[in-house]
């Protein structure tokens, strides 16, 4: 596999990091979280860059003129976990991980809990500001996706295939961070429909799980992203390890397959790291890699420190005039 010459050491932390605090949506918890970015570009919807991120079971909208400064524009309170959003030609689609427990009174409803289970729902829009009720698209069944002491399937990424298809890339299973006090994923699976919002039919086993032998991910296979390269697929994936000193962390690995099945590690892997100081100084977590007059611009979440802490957003570019990854999507 021929793999993009993206080492760590060619790409370059923007100098206002963090971009977006929990004080930028107004979170009042001292320990504020911000995670997941998903990004818009000027030209895909209006002429303007977009952002959704998650934070405290938050659903925010951000935007900006430049993509570095950005305003809030809503919070909406869904439960939400990790979302993805994307576009199926017709209208936006938001999926996200719903927590909580089934409500067997109530059929299509959850009693929300965002400390137990999740199942991954979907709201559309036709505007990026009204959006539907959430539907289950995905629900933690498989033995795989029941591993751990949290019975959660989350973190969702939305692909369409060449032949007009999707295929939902989604986390199951989970490990504990023994100095954070909280969950990761641990196995990495997909599922396929013929529509956004399915039926899907998910594959057996995961593509990515967990691999004592690699050591950025000794301990869970954390999220992913995929992207169109050329005629490649391509990821980004955080990876969950715990270190020589018995201390957790992510960091960003980048991977490559020709059916976005089989996956096979970049040599140099991993390509962005934790700085072991500062706002990001612990675990890189999930992102968007965008490309944007002639650079990619990779945003990220990335946390201060083991719990008690604080998640940011930021941003790392690489001047880039190579093949350019795509995102996987129809847009209106």
């Amino acid at each position: 596999m021929h793999f993009p010459d993206w080492q760590r050491e060619k790409w370059t932390e923007h100098a206002e990091n963090p971009l977006i605090t929990p004080e930028s949506v107004k979170q009042p918890d001292e320990y504020g979280v911000l995670g997941d970015p998903q990004v818009i570009l000027p030209g895909e919807f209006d002429d303007r860059w977009h952002m959704f991120i998650i934070g405290h079971a938050h659903f925010y909208r951000l935007d900006s003129n430049d993509g570095v400064h950005w305003d809030l524009v809503y919070d909406n309170m869904w439960t939400a976990g990790p979302p993805c959003v994307t576009c199926d030609g017709e209208k936006w689609i938001a999926l996200y991980s719903l927590h909580g427990w089934p409500d067997p009174s109530a059929p299509g409803k959850w009693k929300l809990d965002w400390r137990r289970q999740s199942v991954i729902a979907a709201r559309t829009s036709t505007d990026l500001v009204h959006w539907s009720e959430p539907v289950e698209v995905v629900a933690p069944v498989l033995d795989w996706e029941r591993e751990g002491e949290r019975i959660q399937v989350r973190n969702p990424n939305l692909v369409m295939l060449p032949d007009g298809r999707f295929r939902l890339y989604y986390c199951g299973g989970t490990v504990m961070m023994h100095d954070m006090g909280f969950e990761e994923p641990k196995y990495i699976g997909f599922a396929e429909a013929d529509t956004a919002l399915g039926p899907y039919a998910k594959r057996d086993t995961p593509v990515l799980g967990p691999a004592p032998e690699i050591w950025y991910r000794n301990h869970g296979a954390g999220a992913i992203k995929v992207f169109w390269f050329g005629d490649a697929f391509l990821a980004l994936e955080n990876g969950i390890y715990i270190d020589a000193q018995n201390q957790t962390h992510s960091a960003i690995n980048l991977l490559m397959s020709m059916d976005g099945i089989t996956w096979e590690d970049a040599p140099f892997n991993p390509i962005v790291v934790p700085s072991g100081r500062g706002w990001n100084r612990s675990h890189i977590y999930q992102l968007d890699l965008r490309y944007f007059e002639g650079k990619l611009w990779l945003f990220y979440n990335a946390r201060d420190g083991w719990s008690p802490a604080r998640e940011f957003i930021g941003l790392s570019t690489l001047e880039w005039d190579g093949t350019r990854p795509e995102k996987m999507w129809r847009l209106r």
